[in-house]
């Protein structure tokens, strides 16, 4: 039992380092995506207009800065354990931490979505969450930390 904890323990831990965002979004040393970029790409993609955009923007950012919150917290809860040799009772709290942090967005997501559907069309509140998840694409190939864009082959 103690093995399959510190497992799940490992797990999450390695859940929690892979949902950090990239080098230059918010990770260390980098900056905060500006959130006016992180407004123009959800208005693309959800077909917003300009109007729409205007009135949903600062409930998107509210939205945005309580997800933010609940990630912040569990991350600074974990990396307390950080060095620490992680008992039976140490794993199972840290493992409890990130459901109740999961609960919490879920509940947050909830919440927001009877907001939100005040500002978009049933046909962008489906597609919400969905667009918010996507990455944003990197046009440019000299972009700092970006891979080059592949070549089809001949």
């Amino acid at each position: 039992m103690k093995h399959l904890i510190l497992i799940l323990c490992a797990v999450f831990a390695i859940d929690i380092a892979s949902a950090q965002p990239p080098m230059g979004m918010g990770g260390p040393g980098g900056k905060r995506p500006d959130p006016t970029k992180r407004i123009e790409r959800i208005k693309e993609q959800l077909g917003l207009s300009d109007e729409q955009a205007q009135k949903f923007a600062p409930v998107y950012l509210a939205y945005q800065r309580e997800i933010s919150s609940i990630r912040k917290d569990l991350k600074t809860l974990m990396q307390s354990y950080e060095g620490k040799e992680v008992d039976e009772k140490a794993a199972f709290r840290m493992v409890m931490a990130q459901l109740t942090a999961d609960a919490d967005i879920i509940a947050c997501k909830k919440e927001y979505t009877r907001v939100f559907k005040d500002y978009l069309t049933p046909e962008q509140l489906s597609k919400i969450f969905l667009v918010e998840r996507q990455r944003p694409q990197r046009h440019s190939q000299g972009a700092p930390g970006g891979a080059p864009a592949q070549q089809p082959m001949p």
